[in-house]
């Protein structure tokens, strides 16, 4: 991704036994966020259930930096919660670091979210007064607290969680963790994803599937849109929010996660990642011809869409652009100077590839272009006579307010400035973007619809309230 402030939303994990027999749950849920790292590096928590008591150990770091053997063989349990995080807009400081557990009257809950609420103002102020108190500004604060408002008048968590999605708007997927269940909770529009894995007499909720072939659990299936599933010593059941025969036909899952967000050996809702990706580079080479000598994949996000676009046009494939491993993603970085030396630190060229040649670089997408123009730039200064673009989704042209850390819209390259002005500002001799219809029909096998707003402004679980005057409409 070209200027990497697309962040990535969280990743959940959740495992439980129902035998009861598993006693190292944390360290199952360890290798489970390992494959997860790529949602979020900015921290990790792990919570387990032992014997009916909750305990958790979190910190900020990447998941190897936050657990050793030591803080594993203390989380003893059957069942655990766990988390990645990069922190949303608003969300700063130790206490916004998931998982969040509280207790009830009915004993402790610990919760794991990804995802943002559209109404998530509104509700803190209404609960606030009413006398709830809120230590942070997450949203899985809001979550918490409307769980143990419903608790005093439900015995039943699942009531109180569906009288809870009642209540809330936006996009999220939930791993719930109680004395005695494992509760996954994906939103009734599915933006975000969430599948169910079994291994033996344990079950595993994970954000994406490649999470379950970490721990060696098979793919059962994805939780539909607005199920609640409930695991425990009884065995697997389900509600739904939303009745579960259209809930594929209503759903509308982040077409971001296919574009940049999954790992590419994931498959969601019924269409494979990195399948997705290469027939988008085909699709990209049908609408988008390009004469030149050699095509070459943005590390690492553009390398499937490159091959793809190679595949179709004939073209030679090949490698020109090289990855420092050690240098993490540039997202991560809290400021534009610092993306910018991130990227200077990250990236090489392979001079004796690209002297001489037209060079072809495909990448997923261009957000505010910094990382683009510096590779371009590398390029032209190793020989390359000519340099062109092409990006594997369309321009991003609005904020995304359901889990992805945007930045403000003036701030999208793509927003005030005409395809020829991106151009010109990365300094490439042509440039091109795959259409929407293209991109969709990229994903091949899905079974519901996507969520396409950070490309059409569509936003179907609405915006927040303080938003919807601020949102600049682009004419197509």
């Amino acid at each position: 991704m070209s200027g990497r402030s697309l962040e990535e939303e969280c990743g959940v994990f959740g495992v439980l036994d129902t035998s009861g027999q598993l006693t190292d749950a944390a360290r199952m849920a360890y290798f489970g966020l390992f494959a997860l790292q790529h949602r979020g590096q900015e921290s990790a928590g792990i919570a387990v259930n032992h014997d009916g008591r909750i305990v958790c150990h979190k910190d900020q770091g990447l998941v190897v930096e936050v657990f050793d053997n030591i803080a594993l063989d203390t989380l003893q349990g059957q069942a655990a919660v766990a988390h990645v995080r990069y922190p949303a807009n608003g969300e700063t400081g130790v206490d916004a670091i998931q998982p969040m557990l509280i207790k009830s009257r009915s004993g402790h809950i610990a919760l794991a979210h990804n995802g943002a609420l559209t109404n998530a103002d509104e509700i803190r102020e209404r609960l606030k007064s009413n006398g709830a108190i809120f230590q942070t500004t997450a949203d899985f604060e809001v979550f918490l607290s409307l769980l143990a408002r419903n608790r005093i008048a439900t015995d039943c968590l699942e009531d109180a969680i569906v009288q809870m999605m009642e209540e809330v708007r936006g996009a999220y997927s939930i791993a719930v963790l109680t004395n005695n269940k494992l509760i996954g909770i994906r939103d009734p529009l599915g933006i975000r994803p969430l599948v169910l894995g079994q291994k033996g007499s344990i079950y595993v909720l994970a954000s994406e599937s490649c999470a379950l072939d970490a721990v060696g659990a098979r793919f059962v299936r994805d939780i539909l849109p607005g199920e609640i599933i409930t695991i425990s010593r009884e065995g697997v059941t389900s509600r739904y929010f939303t009745p579960p025969e259209s809930a594929h036909e209503n759903g509308r899952i982040c077409i971001f996660e296919y574009v940049y967000f999954a790992r590419p050996d994931s498959i969601m809702d019924g269409a494979s990642v990195y399948d997705s990706r290469i027939l988008a580079g085909r699709t990209l080479a049908r609408e988008a011809p390009c004469d030149c000598d050699l095509v070459v994949g943005a590390p690492d996000s553009g390398i499937a869409a490159a091959m793809g676009y190679s595949q179709e046009s004939g073209l030679p494939f090949g490698s020109a652009l090289l990855k420092n491993r050690y240098v993490g993603r540039t997202f991560v970085q809290s400021s534009q100077v610092l993306r910018e030396m991130s990227v200077q630190l990250k990236y090489s060229v392979l001079r004796s590839a690209v002297e001489g040649k037209k060079i072809l670089i495909v990448d997923d997408s261009i957000v505010r272009g910094t990382t683009t123009r510096h590779n371009i730039a590398l390029l032209r200064e190793a020989g390359a006579t000519e340099v062109h673009m092409r990006v594997a989704s369309p321009p991003v042209c609005y904020p995304c307010y359901y889990g992805i850390n945007t930045p403000e819209q003036k701030e999208l390259t793509a927003v005030f400035s005409s395809v020829e002005e991106v151009r010109r500002h990365i300094d490439a001799d042509s440039l091109a973007y795959i259409s929407l219809d293209g991109l969709k029909a990229s994903t091949k096998g899905i079974r519901c619809g996507h969520c396409a707003s950070c490309f059409d402004g569509l936003f179907p679980a609405g915006v927040p309230e303080k938003m919807k005057n601020q949102i600049h409409r682009i004419e197509v």
